[in-house]
């Protein structure tokens, strides 16, 4: 909303308005976004309004308390834009991304089962064995070479790791990309990406929050009715007797859990786009970004593919990181779902560090279904000198958490904040200001409260088996010094070398007897 009446709002400080078009969505779609919202916390405080298009305004909350009001304590009253929602049934059609209250609840339950300790143990076993095959690839490349190292795109193979194990374990189908296959999704997938970066598209991710985006003959939009159908042929050419067949629930796929609950709690249109969901969250990481716009998911696969580069490249630049969790790797053989998630401390704190310094997505963007008060953990003082701890919020007013930012700030983790440093996960404390924050160990790359990442779990079990494997087997070591790999913003953040569309990286084999 452009304008407010009614009761009364919190007059908040700010930086000035740069655009009255684009205010500072364009700055922040083309540069660090965290580092431009700690610069404004060590200038305005904890909460402060942030310029955002077409003369619109948000309200920037880097307050844990305040966080987690908004995401957890009255998360309900604080939903997505209607135009976000819009965008995502063009996409998805519906499902638990676009529901709110009573139905978002219902629609989480139906697809709790699926990820169970139960389930997730399961699932590592199709993990490692997608990472092996690719590991064989690998082998058989440097077995080739003329040298003792090859260069690789690293992206690529995670991508193949990450849709051969949802192929598996949400459909118990073979997607069969190990071997360099473009599967029809693939190609459907690429043509979606060549709507990116358009001036259109631009004008859509800056307005998204207007409703009459999702409508509009857009190329990007036109392209999103393409993959909905493609994916919905797909899904319906799989046998559904073979998919919800008679297997223990922990042992059923993530698609057939949720057909399980068709004739309970879901209808079969949302069977539908809870089955999309997996898919197409899955694999449409690669190709977009939108600014607090559609794509604000937080599914399982995008966290671990996104985890995989740039811990990839982390240790690539830190050798001595990398021998030192090579050595804990080696001393599990085969390692199995328990010994990965309990025995394991410093992978442990490496998978930690990664989703602390370079979460997926950036910010969360919310708007205020009603009038609200917004407590706060520490006063703040306003623009008009006055000092407060609570914020007042019309409805319709707009929020946003910037993941990256509360991650990464040194007013919470100290002055070495932006080090790329596991060992801090090792200390016996954390930060005070640290242990205030609500979410996953503290961090909010998973969001927290009832729309948290439902995948968290599988994530982190689907990258600690990719990097058990990996590690143990090969020594990855950056394509120069490391200083050429970029950060790109499509759906998520990318690693990127210079004059590349992936990640190029030095891999050579690990003798492992």
């Amino acid at each position: 909303m452009l304008f407010f009446r009614g009761s009364p709002v919190t007059p908040l400080s700010g930086p000035k308005r740069p655009s009255w078009i684009w205010g500072y969505n364009r700055m922040l779609i083309n540069g660090t976004s965290g580092d431009y919202f700690e610069s404004w916390q060590k200038e305005f405080g904890d909460v402060y309004r942030l310029p955002t298009a077409a003369g619109a305004e948000r309200t920037v909350i880097m307050d844990s308390r305040a966080i987690a009001y908004v995401l957890n304590t009255n998360g309900y009253n604080f939903t997505r834009y209607e135009g976000e929602r819009n965008t995502i049934k063009r996409l998805l059609g519906g499902g638990i991304l676009t529901v709110e209250g009573n139905d978002h609840k219902r629609h989480r339950k139906a697809m709790s089962p699926g990820f169970s300790i139960a389930s997730i143990r399961f699932f590592t076993s199709i993990f490692l064995e997608a990472t092996h095959k690719v590991k064989e690839r690998w082998l058989s490349k440097l077995s080739d070479s003329k040298g003792n190292d090859i260069v690789l795109d690293v992206e690529h193979w995670m991508n193949a790791i990450s849709f051969e194990s949802i192929g598996e374990a949400g459909f118990s189908h073979d997607f069969d990309c190990i071997n360099d296959e473009v599967s029809v999704v693939g190609q459907v997938f690429s043509s979606l990406g060549a709507t990116n970066g358009t001036l259109t598209a631009a004008i859509a991710v800056a307005l998204q929050a207007f409703p009459i985006i999702a409508s509009l003959p857009l190329a990007r939009n036109v392209a999103f009715d393409n993959l909905r159908n493609t994916m919905r042929d797909l899904i319906n050419t799989m046998d559904r007797k073979t998919l919800g067949n008679d297997a223990s629930d922990e042992r059923r796929s993530l698609v057939a859990s949720i057909i399980k609950a068709e004739n309970r709690n879901l209808s079969q249109e949302e069977v539908m786009a809870e089955a999309n969901y997996y898919v197409v969250t899955c694999r449409i990481r690669d190709h977009f970004y939108d600014y607090g716009g559609p794509f604000r998911l937080y599914p399982e696969s995008v966290l671990k593919l996104t985890l995989a580069q740039w811990c990839l490249h982390e240790l690539s630049i830190n050798p001595h990181v990398q021998d030192k969790l090579r050595r804990e790797i080696m001393m599990f053989p085969d390692a199995t779902h328990e010994q990965l998630a309990t025995q394991m401390p410093y992978l442990n704190a490496v998978v930690q560090e990664t989703l602390r310094t370079h979460p997926a997505v950036v910010e969360n963007h919310r708007q205020a279904m009603k009038d609200d008060s917004i407590p706060l953990q520490r006063p703040i003082k306003l623009a008009n000198g006055q000092s407060v701890d609570h914020i007042d919020v019309r409805a319709g007013m707009g929020v946003i958490i910037p993941i990256e930012a509360m991650n990464k700030s040194s007013a919470f983790w100290g002055p070495d904040s932006h080090e790329f440093k596991p060992e801090r996960w090792l200390d016996e404390e954390l930060p005070k200001k640290v242990t205030e924050i609500q979410g996953f160990h503290h961090l909010l790359t998973f969001i927290d409260g009832p729309r948290n990442c439902i995948g968290k779990n599988f994530a982190v079990a689907e990258f600690k088996a990719v990097m058990s494997v990996l590690i143990r087997h090969f020594s990855f070591a950056p394509l120069t010094d490391g200083s050429d790999v970029r950060r790109v913003l499509t759906l998520v953040q990318r690693a990127k070398s210079k004059g590349h569309d992936g990640l190029l990286l030095r891999i050579s084999r690990v003798e492992t007897e």
